[in-house]
Order: C-alpha cells, then structure tokens, then sequence
C-alpha cells in the first residue's frame, strides 16, 4: 500500500527531473557509434528492381491453360504487290 505524503512526491518529482534532463543531454551529446569499414557504407544486401521491373510482382499471373499457351496474335499484313479492293460510290 502507497502513501502519498508531500515529502515522498517531492522526491519523485525530483528524480524524475533528474533522469529527464540526463535523458534529454544524453539525446545532444551522445556518443556516435561509428561503423568499422569506412563511413560512406550503404551495407546493401543485394540490388533492389527499380521502376517497372518492380511492378512486375504484382501483376496478375498466367493461371489458366488457356492463357498459358496462348499463340501471338497473327496480323495478316498485305503483301508489298497487293492492292486492296476497290470501292465505287453511288455508281449503278
């Protein structure tokens, strides 16, 4: 069971002034902990995909045989010695 007397909160009161103002110059004055190898170290893993090539994750996948073995669409491009049909207007 705790008793609150004026002597115990002024006590209270007065250690946790201390550790904020200890906590808040240890935040200006720290130590720096600086890396063994050289200071300009990314310490990257492994390349990361940029742009669209990261995009690719989520697109939707191919889950349907159909769409798996999908051919290419086979535009039938005239020939460089055809002419296309030609058309008359109004004639009789």
């Amino acid at each position: 069971f705790f008793f609150c007397t004026p002597h115990l909160i002024m006590k209270f009161s007065s250690i946790i002034a201390l550790f904020l103002t200890i906590a808040s110059a240890d935040a200006f004055f720290g130590v720096t902990v600086q890396s063994p190898r050289s200071s300009t170290s990314l310490n990257a893993k492994h390349a990361m995909k940029k742009a669209a090539k990261g995009h690719n994750a989520y697109r939707p996948k191919k889950s349907r045989p159909s769409d798996i073995k999908r051919a290419p669409v086979n535009y039938s491009l005239p020939k460089d010695n055809e002419k296309p049909a030609e058309y008359t207007l109004g004639g009789k």
